[in-house]
Order: structure tokens, then C-alpha cells, then sequence
């Protein structure tokens, strides 16, 4: 914890070259997604402050986007061994780079890392789910036995990725918090809200339904009672 009393850490992303992990660092910190980012050459670092209003916590992410590339792996260590955060990212449309990140990237970490070090799995470019090499449960099944939390993420689209960010904070002040939970309680809340929404739409159509716009009437609009009583009174005319 920093003087300022703010939650100072350093998070660093690693995988194979091409699997977005600079996209994702650029859409959380500017919101922005670049189709044609440049694979990481070198390591930079972002920072980004995230207040988790709930729990009245700050932290200030120092986040190091690490070179992918086979030539750099030899120096990644120097960046994420005193990482209290790693992201190990790969991309679902290729199976190797989740291969490479069990059989590479995590045993440096479990090598390399702090032995405490909050771990997260992510399968970046959901966008493209129809193209997925690695089944789900797999994914999830794996980052379980490894104590990460996992998550989906689509830099084009912006989707998990501040869900991600939030989840790890909360993980780094309460290391007894369960992304599950909160997860699964953010899913019920937005299919309330979803209900809410649908059954709102339908009450509206309802409500359009029992009006009936008549035509050469200067836009009056008319009930189904109205018409039926004007309808009625054309019988009884017709019949005296």
C-alpha cells in the first residue's frame, strides 16, 4: 500500500504474440481498439486507477504488457517475477496459444512469480466464439486447478474486460473473494433487469393493440369499444 493510501500494484500480461494482450490493456485504460496495434516489441507500462465503490477501495494498476515472441521469453521473468498480479492470456481461435500457456507460461510463473501472486486466465477474441479451438469447460476447468480466476474477453467489443479488472482488485483486498459469486449475482441482476425491460416492451404493444387508428378522420384514434359501438349503432339504422 502506497503512502497515499492507495492500493499500488504491478500486473503484468503474458502469452504468446498476437492473443491481445495489448488490446486489452488499450481498450481497459483508454477504451480504444486499434485493429492494427503492432504485437509488443518491448515492455511498457500503463497505468490505471480503479475505485471499487462498494468497498470503498482504490487501486492504482501498474500494468506491464510483456513481448510475446519466443526471442523475448528469456527476459519476460525479469518483469512478472515481483508482479503481485498475472494475466495469462491466450486466444480461443488458437489452440497452441493455450497449450503454450499450461506448458510454458505457468510453470514460469509458478517458478518465477510470488508464491501468493493472484493469478487470472483469460480467452480474449470471444468475438469470434463461432471460431473457438478450446472447449469452455476446458479453459475453465484448467484455471480452476490452478486457483485463477477466469474470464472471457473481446477487446473489439469491450466485453469482460472491466469485469476482469474489478474481479482482481477485489481478489487483491479480499483473497477470500469468489469471482463465481460475484459473477453469477451480476447475471442474475442483469436478467432482472432484462425481464424488466421485455415485460415493459410487451405492456407497451398491449396497450398499442387496444388502439385502432381510423383512417379520413383527421387522425383520431379510437378504441376497440369505440368502434364496436359504432358498428353496433350502424346495425340498429340499418334495421329502423
Amino acid at each position: 500500500m502506497s503512502s497515499d493510501g492507495l492500493a499500488d500494484v504491478k500486473l503484468v500480461l503474458i502469452g504468446e504474440s498476437g492473443v491481445g494482450k495489448s488490446s486489452i490493456i488499450k481498450q481497459f485504460s483508454a477504451h480504444v481498439f486499434d485493429p492494427d496495434i503492432d504485437a509488443s516489441i518491448s515492455n511498457k507500462v500503463i497505468v490505471k486507477t480503479l475505485e471499487i465503490k462498494d468497498i470503498k477501495k482504490i487501486i492504482k494498476f501498474n500494468i506491464w504488457d510483456t513481448a510475446g515472441q519466443e526471442k523475448y521469453r528469456s527476459i519476460a521473468k525479469i518483469f512478472y517475477k515481483d508482479a503481485k498480479i498475472i494475466i495469462l492470456v491466450y486466444s480461443i481461435t488458437n489452440k497452441e496459444s493455450f497449450e503454450t500457456l499450461k506448458n510454458y507460461w505457468y510453470p514460469e510463473v509458478k517458478s518465477s512469480a510470488f508464491s501468493d501472486v493472484i493469478l487470472a486466465v483469460v480467452g480474449n477474441k470471444h468475438d469470434l466464439y463461432n471460431q473457438s479451438q478450446i472447449p469452455d469447460e476446458e479453459a475453465k476447468s484448467w484455471a480452476d486447478s490452478i486457483g485463477a480466476i477466469f474470464q472471457f474477453t473481446s477487446a473489439k467489443s469491450n466485453s469482460g474486460i472491466d469485469l476482469l479488472f474489478e474481479n482482481l482488485a477485489r481478489k487483491y483486498f479480499n483473497p477470500n473473494f469468489d469471482y463465481k459469486k460475484q459473477d453469477e449475482e451480476a447475471k442474475k441482476e442483469y436478467e432482472m433487469k432484462k425481464k424488466e425491460k421485455e415485460d415493459k416492451k410487451k405492456e407497451e404493444e398491449e396497450q398499442d393493440e387496444d388502439v385502432v387508428k381510423v383512417p379520413n378522420l383527421n387522425n383520431i384514434t379510437l378504441t376497440k369499444k369505440d368502434i364496436t359501438d359504432i358498428e353496433e349503432n350502424k346495425k340498429k339504422r340499418k334495421c329502423c
